[in-house]
């Protein structure tokens, strides 16, 4: 049976309720923090984690916020926002197994705001418990910095594709790196708007919508119900790379 969660403080919003918390039943559990653990050791935590369901345009932190819980995503897709000039700019979008939160470890804050584009499944774990479990298992510190790593390589990745690319060719490429996000599958969940398209890879809506429309008129993707579907990897790659198509 489902409990519902008291608010959080540094939520704006209740959370969602908790479901099955069992971590050796967790599917991103090889790549969650606890997946640098031994089995045993995994069976012997007594469950810590929180597992959430949490609906879409959940604020689950806010920027600047005091950290109580970092979180890796079972499912779903979250994006990661900074205030900056009076407007909110999407640093970084979250997939299945990311983890974020963490940097509340180091600085005791939060460094952005977490929200919820689609309906997700969080895994919740209290910053008193993480910092238990890196004074008794140090592996968990080669986790993180692993965790660190990666979501670094995912901006630094993204922000080369995107740089210095034309407008076309800049969206076409993070089509191509979103689709490889989700191992190249067929049909993509896609929860951005244009205008959130557009903030992401430095366009206007204008912009973004019209190439988003010519690609579509050309058979390279279809596009239905917030899913998105690849038609033509070449001819978006093509694009990517600056060749006419």
């Amino acid at each position: 049976m489902r409990t519902p969660m008291p608010t959080p403080k540094n939520s704006i919003e209740p959370l969602g309720p908790v479901l099955d918390n069992n971590c050796m039943r967790c599917p991103v559990r090889e790549v969650s923090l606890f997946g640098a653990l031994p089995l045993e050791i995994v069976e012997q935590l007594n469950n810590p984690a929180e597992h959430q369901l949490l609906p879409s345009g959940q604020v689950i932190y806010r920027e600047d916020a005091a950290s109580d819980a970092a979180y890796t995503l079972k499912d779903g897709v979250i994006k990661l926002t900074r205030r900056a000039n009076g407007k909110d700019q999407i640093l970084r979008l979250i997939t299945q197994g990311d983890v974020m939160g963490a940097e509340g470890l180091l600085t005791g804050h939060y460094n952005h705001t977490a929200t919820a584009l689609t309906p997700v499944q969080v895994c919740r774990l209290p910053i008193p418990v993480l910092k238990r479990l890196q004074d008794e298992h140090p592996i968990m510190n080669h986790a993180l910095l692993a965790r660190w790593a990666s979501a670094l390589q995912q901006v630094e990745n993204l922000a080369l594709e995107i740089g210095t690319k034309k407008a076309g060719a800049r969206l076409a490429a993070f089509l191509l790196y979103w689709s490889g996000r989700f191992g190249h599958e067929d049909s993509l969940p896609l929860p951005l708007s244009r205008a959130e398209t557009g903030e992401l890879l430095g366009l206007t809506i204008e912009t973004v919508s019209r190439f988003f429309a010519d690609f579509k008129r050309r058979g390279y993707v279809k596009e239905k119900s917030g899913r998105i579907t690849i038609m033509d990897a070449k001819a978006l790659e093509a694009i990517s790379q600056g060749q006419s198509h």
